[in-house]
């Protein structure tokens, strides 16, 4: 079993995740796992932004049927992949009663779906959420559009909603802000299914290893027994690492990255919903639980600081139509220069933000 230290895990995922300047910035490697975009609009774009790069790409409801950025052409491989036909595979926390009541059955309610979304956006015409589901709910079983209290009305249920419209071919545009409709792109070939998830499984241990198939059912959100039979599909392309005494796997090819990883940028400032943060194992990459709640909010996550590839400090944002203010929360002593430093990273920001003038303060 090859043995790497805690510090070669974290240099190994920043450069992975480009973080390291003298490095090629793989914003490919990025969008082939996925860039979350949360709120619709704000995240992912601002996440290549600071690599040094601006690709194009489409926003798909994918990995746990979230919002995320993606190559155009690799939604034949999520299609493939994110095809659950057994809902009680998802965790629970991401389906509800629904995952139960459904079961075995939620394939081909997801085909159903996928189907009359289709016939509804043949006409071209981009549609709202609302807009799309409306169109929808009347058009399929009475069981998949169940009532909802919060909303009044009936309508198809919501994570069967996200993942069959990235199995119908949508994506989405944003508008202005976080104002959002779906679109139908070109159809795409479906790729065999486990060659799709292999295929998922070597991208989450690119950005996340050395891992385990528990981090990969959270990724997922699935149930752990789901996950060890996607982590089965690769098991003869993994090697077994030792962290400090902490047991994961890392893809072969990999390896040699891992064992000798170049050293990570001085310091950067990270938007929220990064790479960084969610591919991370928390407690691994966090260590302080106090800290880890500041980085994982319950609401708002916000940005983060990151020093030769540690997060040390979190920051949050605060915008007039001329100006943007980061405010920096630090988890313990700045270096004395990190304002000159994270400068390019706040002029980026404030680029992509709209305002002119930035300002970075520290919290009191």
């Amino acid at each position: 079993m090859r043995s790497v230290s805690r510090r070669a895990v974290i240099a190994y995922r920043a450069a992975v995740l480009g973080l390291t300047g003298d490095q090629p910035v793989p914003t490919d490697v990025l969008l082939e796992a996925g860039v979350q975009d949360h709120p619709t609009g704000a995240t992912a774009r601002l996440a290549l932004r600071l690599r040094g790069s601006d690709t194009g790409g489409a926003l798909v409801h994918s990995v746990r049927a979230a919002t995320h950025l993606h190559h155009r052409t690799d939604a034949g491989v999520l299609a493939s992949a994110l095809r659950i036909e057994d809902a009680r595979e998802l965790a629970k926390q991401s389906i509800g009663p629904f995952g139960a009541e459904i079961g075995a059955g939620f394939g081909a309610a997801m085909d159903e779906v996928a189907a009359v979304m289709r016939e509804v956006m043949s006409d071209g015409v981009a549609r709202t959420k609302g807009e799309l589901s409306a169109a929808v709910s009347p058009k399929v079983r009475p069981e998949l559009a169940p009532w909802c209290a919060g909303c009044g009305v009936h309508h198809v249920q919501d994570a069967l909603f996200r993942f069959a419209s990235l199995q119908a071919g949508l994506s989405i545009h944003v508008d202005s802000g976080s104002a959002s409709r779906f679109v139908a792109d070109a159809s795409f070939e479906p790729v065999p299914v486990d060659e799709a998830r292999a295929s998922l499984v070597r991208r989450f241990l690119r950005l996340a290893g050395p891992s385990q198939p528990q981090r990969l059912a959270s990724w997922l959100s699935l149930t752990p027994a789901a996950a060890r039979r996607w982590w089965s599909l690769v098991a003869d392309e993994l090697e077994q690492v030792d962290v400090d005494g902490r047991r994961g796997w890392i893809h072969g090819s990999d390896a040699e990255l891992l064992a000798d990883p170049p050293e990570p940028d001085p310091l950067r400032l990270i938007g929220p919903f990064d790479p960084l943060t969610e591919f991370a194992d928390r407690e691994f990459v966090v260590p302080g639980p106090a800290f880890r709640r500041q980085v994982w909010a319950p609401t708002a996550n916000p940005g983060v600081v990151v020093r030769h590839g540690e997060i040390i400090a979190v920051w949050r944002r605060r915008t007039t139509k001329r100006s943007l203010t980061i405010t920096v929360k630090p988890f313990g002593e700045l270096p004395a220069d990190w304002r000159e430093l994270a400068a390019a990273d706040a002029q980026t920001i404030a680029r992509f933000l709209g305002p002119v003038d930035v300002q970075l303060d520290l919290a009191r």
